[in-house]
């Protein structure tokens, strides 16, 4: 009898141990299928992304047709970094609401971790036609744009962008970043010029201004602009720029702004696109072309430092191929 009991007990062991493993939720209805979505929508925000693709797995295995389970599953495959995946979700999500302007940001997001700025543009266009008010929609287009080389349709959108927000200078700052990595350095200084008549004390302005009034025809006079200088790495570099001509000064300096030590990091994208930088302003061809290569290699592909490296890049082996072009 006793041996019996423990076998039966052993048995239900095993049984709740396999249920806990492939099945731990029970879906007898569309009620309890939102509230394991709900619970898995936790457990995402919580960081808890393999326990939450379970909870929506069963949920989507139950048989949902609502878009928002595969949406919110998308969204912890894409946290996990397994995008194919993601998009795949995103995809059933448009097909069971191919309006949802939220999915195709999703999208967006997705091919753009991909390296598919074209066809995250695209899922943006769709966004914008189904909701053209929602202005982050616009910025992002922008910006992907610019880091797609496409610069006349990045200008245009950032001139939309500061139609709508007269007040912000993201667009304008925006537009004078696509006209610099366009080549057309004296409208990008003059659009930063704009945001420090406004904005005297903002560094980033002045550190693109002075680097497209130096490859343009405005030379920076920093007399101009000490009064509102700061103690941010954007005046730092701007102000070395404008006035340091001597390399191992300029490393040097460069080097307490930025620990590097060689690491694949944001500093060392950041380090090398101003070495690449100086140097080409300074006439050091060769070396400007070692350093845009390690920015190359150190900065995200989706960003716009790793846009500007690049299409420098490009340039300098166009100049060093062609030195009568």
């Amino acid at each position: 009898m006793r041996s019996a009991l423990i076998a039966t007990v052993i048995a239900s062991a095993l049984f709740l141990s396999n249920c806990a493993t492939h099945n731990p939720y029970v879906i007898e209805d569309i009620l309890e299928a939102r509230t394991v979505s709900d619970h898995g929508l936790s457990l995402f925000v919580a960081g808890e992304f393999e326990a939450a693709i379970t909870a929506f797995n069963a949920v989507i295995d139950y048989g949902t047709i609502e878009s928002h389970h595969y949406t919110r599953r998308a969204a912890a495959y894409g946290a996990m970094e397994k995008y194919n995946v993601a998009l795949k979700d995103t995809e059933e999500a448009l097909r069971i609401e191919p309006d949802d302007w939220r999915a195709h940001l999703q999208r967006a997001v997705f091919h753009q971790r991909t390296h598919k700025f074209d066809e995250a543009i695209i899922d943006l266009d769709r966004a914008l036609d189904i909701n053209p008010d929602q202005t982050e929609l616009l910025r992002r287009r922008a910006y992907l744009k610019i880091v797609a080389g496409r610069y006349i349709d990045a200008v245009a959108d950032y001139d939309a962008l500061t139609r709508a927000m007269p007040i912000s200078d993201t667009g304008t700052l925006g537009r004078g970043v696509a006209q610099y990595l366009s080549g057309d350095w004296n409208k990008a200084a003059n659009a930063f010029a704009n945001i420090l008549e406004k904005s005297p004390d903002d560094g980033l302005a002045m550190l693109w201004l002075a680097k497209s009034g130096l490859r343009g025809a405005q030379p920076i006079g920093w007399e101009e602009f000490a009064d509102d200088a700061g103690t941010e790495r954007e005046w730092i570099m701007a102000h070395l720029l404008v006035t340091e001509t001597d390399i191992i000064k300029l490393e040097n300096t460069i080097l307490t702004l930025y620990e590097t030590n060689g690491t694949e990091s944001s500093d060392a994208c950041e380090h090398a696109l101003f070495l690449g930088t100086w140097r080409l302003i300074n006439d050091h061809r060769y070396g400007a072309k070692s350093a845009f290569s390690a920015a190359v290699q150190n900065c995200p592909v989706d960003s716009i430092e790793g846009a500007e490296a690049r299409v420098e890049l490009g340039r300098l082996n166009d100049a060093i191929a062609n030195p009568q072009g």
